[in-house]
C-alpha cells in the first residue's frame, strides 16, 4: 500500500494511538459482539433535468466488531455503499469503501471518542493507490459540569457538515423508568425502551471519501451528508449460535453531495430525501 499527493496525513498520530489501543485491550476484562447490517434507500429524483440523467439508487452493506472494556468500549467497522450518480462524468466510480478502528472512554469527569481510518472508491483499494485524503477521522472530547452530572460541555471534529470542522458540544444523559436518553446537540438525539427493544433516533451523518478517476490520474473527494432519522426495533436477542435480529425503518433528509465532476468541475448537489429500510444481525 501507498500513499501519493504533495503532504502527510496529519491524522497519523490519532490513527496509530487507536491500533495500540485495540492491540492492548485483549489485557483487560472485555466481552466481545459483531454485528451484520444491510440499509437500502428508495431511489433518488436526479435534481437536474437532463436527458442523460437517471435516479440516483443507494445501499449500504455493513460488518463490525465491538470490545467492551473498562470505561468505554473499542471497535472495527467496514462498509462499503454505492451510491450511483448516473450523471455527468463523475471522476469516480460511485463504489465507496471504508474501514475505522476506534471507540469511546470515560475517565471520572471526562469522556472521550475518536475514530480513524481510510475511505476511499474501489480501485483505491484494488490497486492500494491512496492519496491523503483517503485518511480520515473523527474525534469528541467532553467534560461533565460536576461529579455525577448528567451534562457534559465538549468539541467535536469531523465531517458531518461537510468539510472538516470543530463545533461545540453540549451532551445529557439520563436514564428513567420510561427509558434512556441520549441529546448531544447539535448532532444527535436517542431514546432507548426500557431493555432496548424499541428505540428511536435522529442524527446528523456525514463523512469523506476520497476518489480516482477510472485512469487513477484525478485525485479528488466525494462529500456525503444529511439528517438521519431511524425507529428500530429488537426482533429477537442473540442465543447462543443463533443472531439477534432488529429492523429498522427511516428516512434520510436534506441529503447532499459533494464530488468533482471532469466536465463541470466541483459540483454540489442536494439529493433531497429519501426512505430507507434496516436489517442488522448481532452475535
Amino acid at each position: 500500500m501507498h500513499f501519493t499527493g504533495s503532504r502527510t496525513p496529519g491524522r497519523y498520530p490519532l490513527a496509530l494511538a487507536l491500533l495500540a489501543a485495540l492491540a492492548a485491550s485483549g489485557a483487560a476484562k472485555a466481552s466481545e459482539a459483531w454485528y451484520l447490517s444491510y440499509r437500502h434507500w428508495q431511489a433518488y429524483d436526479w435534481p437536474e433535468h437532463a436527458t442523460s440523467a437517471s435516479e440516483v439508487s443507494r445501499s449500504q452493506r455493513a460488518l463490525g466488531w465491538r470490545r467492551q472494556v473498562t470505561g468505554g468500549d473499542l471497535g472495527l467497522d467496514y462498509d462499503y455503499q454505492p451510491l450511483r450518480l448516473r450523471a455527468g462524468e463523475p471522476a469516480h466510480n460511485g463504489h465507496l469503501h471504508r474501514v475505522t478502528a476506534g471507540g469511546q472512554w470515560q475517565w471520572g469527569r471526562y469522556r472521550m471518542a475518536a475514530r480513524a481510518g481510510l475511505a476511499g472508491t474501489s480501485n483505491m483499494f484494488k490497486y492500494q493507490d491512496f492519496h491523503h485524503k483517503a485518511v480520515n477521522g473523527q474525534v469528541a472530547a467532553f467534560r461533565a459540569m460536576a461529579d455525577g452530572s448528567p451534562f457534559s460541555v465538549g468539541i467535536g471534529g469531523d465531517h458531518r457538515f461537510g468539510s472538516f470542522g470543530w463545533l461545540p458540544r453540549l451532551r445529557w444523559a439520563s436514564t428513567t423508568g420510561h427509558g434512556h436518553w441520549l441529546v448531544d446537540l447539535p448532532v444527535l438525539l436517542r431514546w432507548q425502551s426500557p431493555g432496548q427493544k424499541l428505540a428511536a433516533r435522529i442524527e446528523r451523518v456525514g463523512d469523506r471519501w476520497a476518489t480516482l478517476d477510472s485512469d487513477r490520474a484525478v485525485q479528488s473527494a466525494l462529500y456525503l451528508c444529511e439528517w438521519r432519522a431511524e425507529l428500530t426495533y429488537r426482533v429477537s436477542p442473540a442465543r447462543r449460535w443463533r443472531p439477534g435480529v432488529t429492523l429498522g425503518l427511516g428516512g434520510s433528509l436534506d441529503t447532499r453531495v459533494e464530488y468533482r465532476d471532469l466536465g463541470l468541475g466541483t459540483v454540489d448537489r442536494t439529493l433531497g430525501d429519501a426512505l430507507f429500510g434496516r436489517i442488522r444481525l448481532d452475535w
